[in-house]
């Protein structure tokens, strides 16, 4: 991260609403129209959509990733689209944005926060596609995933889970179960509410019923040697998504560790003493948006000041997927996706 992008970073993040106010009033401004397409609460709206934009743009610019920007771009590009809106109003909104910024910032920051919303305008100008249900149906993990969306949307939880119990049977393993089913449902379900094709109601029914699908299938294991070895999993402050460490909690249970998961939006303070006081020898932390990246390098300052060297930190998130590097950057002792936690966790303890 260079200096003119810290320094961009630090006055996007402390002064978002303000910007983000310059740029909605601009954007009306510039084309009368929006006020007509969104209404009275357009200046609202497009302040609001603006805040959340400078946010993700200061967060990509402190990890070096216009990558980061861009994904997020394209992510409220496809939502308008599946929601009927006018995809030509995003990029007319993000060059708004990029004339206020390079107005009202000093030239040294001005420049990388133009450069981030240009790359990102120059992939929506090649053409984005609308993603696709990446379920198949003709593979079997694929079909039982389909049919356990059905059954919850349909309104038959209990259907639903029996399904997946009944599939895994005592001979598949909780980790095949979890992620050749249970995750791309839960893809599935996030891609439809993100593509207008499911409500809210809809996506949350799926996600308490795959919570207690999560319990039952993780009671059902055996019990099996103990390794003596401790995990917290947490997901940091900020983070709502907390599917992920539940998983990894369990996997790392099934495996023989002592277990613990605190769940979602854990202040870095908590996590580290719930690391000293429950003498864990590992924590897994979790980040799904880049926004998230300052609250996960908090929480690791704090478990290092806190634990020095004693607990060894994995981390993991789509956060961290637009850069393979930054795990180490922030401090962390290793990366690893939901299916190697376990294995990467046993290497840091030195199982």
């Amino acid at each position: 991260m260079t200096e003119s992008n810290l320094t961009a970073a630090e006055l996007l993040e402390l002064s978002a609403a303000g910007y983000a106010a310059m740029a909605a009033a601009d954007l009306l401004e510039t084309d009368a129209t929006i006020t007509q397409r969104y209404g009275a609460g357009a200046l609202a709206s497009w302040k609001a959509n603006y805040v959340q934009r400078l946010l993700e743009l200061a967060a990509a610019l402190r990890i070096g990733s216009p990558a980061a920007f861009t994904s997020r771009v394209v992510w409220q590009h496809n939502a308008f689209l599946a929601r009927g809106r006018e995809a030509g109003d995003l990029r007319t909104a993000l060059s708004s944005l990029r004339a206020t910024l390079v107005a009202e910032l000093p030239d040294t920051a001005g420049r990388p926060a133009a450069a981030y919303i240009d790359e990102a305008l120059s992939v929506l100008d090649a053409g984005v596609a609308l993603e696709e249900c990446a379920l198949d149906p003709a593979d079997p993990s694929g079909a039982l995933a389909l049919k356990y969306i059905a059954a919850c949307l349909e309104g038959n939880p209990r259907r639903a889970i029996a399904l997946v119990m009944e599939a895994a049977g005592d001979s598949e393993s909780l980790e095949a179960i979890y992620l050749d089913v249970i995750f791309p449902a839960m893809r599935e379900i996030g891609r439809m509410w993100h593509g207008a094709e499911a409500s809210v109601a809809e996506e949350r029914m799926v996600s308490e019923t795959t919570r207690r699908l999560m319990t039952l299938l993780t009671h059902r294991r055996a019990q099996v040697e103990n390794t003596g070895k401790t995990v917290i999993t947490a997901a940091v402050a900020g983070n709502a998504h907390d599917m992920g460490v539940r998983a990894v909690a369990d996997f790392f249970e099934a495996a023989g560790w002592r277990s613990l998961c605190l769940g979602a939006n854990v202040p870095a303070a908590d996590v580290a003493y719930a690391v000293q006081f429950f003498g864990a020898d590992l924590v897994v932390l979790a980040t799904t948006l880049t926004t998230q990246i300052k609250s996960l390098q908090a929480t690791i300052a704090a478990l290092r000041a806190s634990t020095g060297e004693g607990a060894r930190i994995l981390v993991g998130g789509l956060a961290l997927a637009d850069s393979p590097d930054l795990w180490q950057r922030l401090g962390a002792d290793g990366f690893a996706g939901a299916g190697e936690a376990v294995e990467i966790g046993r290497e840091l303890v030195g199982l």
